[in-house]
């Protein structure tokens, strides 16, 4: 039974690993509003997506050690200032 209970669960982690991007919050940067601007990485608080040019999707960008993302400030802050606040996705998508 434990052994059958085990099969499962592996499973179902694969399953849901499976189903997960990594480029959760990717702005597609399709739109003239999105240049210049930054996004919430949804996995990596310590990494955030930057819109560079029209038309390619957003390039991930990492904080300096120590910090992390803080979408609300546009910047990377320490650790210890930094509040989690549910992901938004971006006007466009990768």
């Amino acid at each position: 039974m434990k052994s059958v209970v085990a099969l499962c669960a592996i499973f179902l982690a694969a399953f849901l690993v499976a189903g997960v991007s990594s480029d959760a919050g990717r702005s597609a940067c399709k739109d003239e509003s999105e240049i210049g601007q930054t996004y919430t990485h949804h996995f990596d608080a310590a990494k955030y997506w930057l819109c560079e040019t029209l038309g390619t999707p957003a390039k991930e960008v990492d904080c300096p050690a120590g910090l992390a993302y803080m979408h609300l400030l546009k910047e990377c802050i320490p650790w210890a200032s930094y509040i989690w606040k549910k992901p938004e996705m971006p006007p466009t998508v990768a």
